[in-house]
């Protein structure tokens, strides 16, 4: 895993949401590196050459780690993997929404890394109303109404390799500016059998690349803009 550089000047791969935690391989990217619970997000400060998140999943919510967590936020580079999850979480709403509220309260001026499946809009207006400056908004299928007001936010969603065959993903891509555009593997996570890991990123860059219109090395250098005004690097 590489550490991110400004004096880089060929264009690399980004990952902008990855469970490293989960994997036992070293790859040739640079990594935002999300956390779903205490454990996780010892392991990842722990790490070097990746951007460090610590958080509570949603489908973690509840757990009673959150005063533990909570007083990770200082050490890590951003915050993550947080959010909601109105499908799958089986937190209330209201324990779910007072996790994603206190850890983003801790530091609301660090980078937040969202999970909002179905719960997209009310994510959003919570990122708004606790003042957050820096979002990414991860493996975005939600309404593409909200593309906008996404935008207008200065927020960013995230491409996985599944908008190659995910309907709603693919139709995000289409309709969302090439400005608020981040690769991410969700390596670690195994979707519908098949294990993600960080290099599978070039496949959301050629999907980019393809429906944008655009080069393949464009499409890289967008990327890598957007990786670097997402995470204040």
């Amino acid at each position: 895993m590489k550490s991110i550089s400004n004096s880089e000047v060929t264009p690399i791969l980004y990952d902008a949401h990855c469970h490293c935690s989960e994997l036992k391989g070293n790859y040739d990217v640079y990594i935002a590196a999300v956390s779903m619970d205490l454990k996780s997000s010892l392991a990842t400060l722990s790490m070097r050459g990746v951007l460090r998140g610590v958080g509570i999943h949603p489908w973690n919510a509840g757990n009673g780690e959150l005063r533990e967590v909570l007083n990770l936020v200082r050490e890590a580079d951003f915050l993550g993997e947080i959010g909601l999850d109105y499908r799958l979480s089986r937190a209330s709403k209201e324990v779910q929404l007072e996790y994603f509220s206190s850890i983003l309260e801790a530091a609301p001026e660090k980078t937040a890394n969202v999970h909002a499946l179905d719960a997209w809009r009310d994510a959003l207006n919570i990122l708004l109303r606790k003042g957050v400056k820096r979002a990414i908004l991860h493996w975005y299928s939600g309404p593409v109404e909200l593309l906008k007001e996404i935008e207008g936010a200065g927020y960013f969603i995230t491409i996985n390799p599944s908008v190659t065959f995910q309907e709603k993903h693919k139709r995000v891509l289409e309709k969302a500016p090439l400005e608020i555009l981040l690769t991410e593997s969700d390596g670690g996570y195994v979707y519908r059998g098949r294990l993600l890991e960080p290099p599978m990123v070039r496949e959301s860059l050629e999907s980019i690349a393809k429906v944008k219109g655009i080069g393949l090395e464009d499409a890289e250098k967008a990327v890598e803009r957007n990786f670097k005004r997402a995470f204040n690097i």
